[in-house]
């Protein structure tokens, strides 16, 4: 079996039984804090270690979220342990976020600016994008480049939006050296 299907088959099932149980919300707020002390470099190397027994593995686990996560993401990361699983979790709980978005419509679009976007730009991109019959809700994202000069970038799903200056300059030098290589052979 493919990584992507163990993938989508794990955060496809801890998705269902959160709905069943009403508790989606929670074990969505669960995986966000596990994967973000994930990125803590001592505890994902613990996790990803063939050498580290499962035993351990699941003691250390136990001691940081036992408590601070629901009944239901602290079984399943039992499971994961239990199967040889764990040394996938970022990437199933990943999967879980992913099956998530897709299963409630929402999109993830990430906002690229040269300075700060302003709350009345992203007012409009989002109902802009919600207009859309395929997006339903906007997961926003922003990050500043002030590489880009001017302008922006809007990135989701499939589609990528570049409306900056970078692009808008890099597309007229390729203009300018097409013609000099053209004006050169005539």
């Amino acid at each position: 079996m493919s990584n992507f299907s163990i993938i989508s088959r794990y955060a496809k099932s801890l998705i269902e039984i959160a709905e069943e149980r009403n508790s989606t919300d929670a074990v969505v707020q669960d995986v966000n804090n596990i994967l973000e002390a994930l990125k803590n470099r001592d505890l994902f190397l613990l996790v990803k270690s063939p050498v580290v027994k499962p035993s351990v593995k699941q003691k250390v686990i136990d001691q940081i979220f036992i408590g601070k996560i629901s009944e239901i993401t602290a079984k399943f990361i039992a499971i994961l342990i239990r199967k040889g699983r764990e040394k996938m979790l970022p990437e199933i709980l990943n999967g879980v976020l992913d099956h998530y978005r897709n299963v409630r419509g929402i999109t993830k679009v990430r906002l690229i600016t040269a300075v700060p976007a302003g709350q009345k730009l992203i007012d409009k991109l989002v109902v802009a994008l919600t207009k859309s019959p395929s997006i339903k809700q906007v997961e926003l994202t922003t990050k500043v480049n002030p590489d880009l000069i001017g302008g922006m970038i809007v990135d989701f799903g499939d589609h990528l939006i570049d409306a900056s200056v970078k692009h808008e300059l890099n597309v007229i030098k390729k203009r300018f050296y097409s013609a000099q290589i053209k004006g050169a052979i005539t």
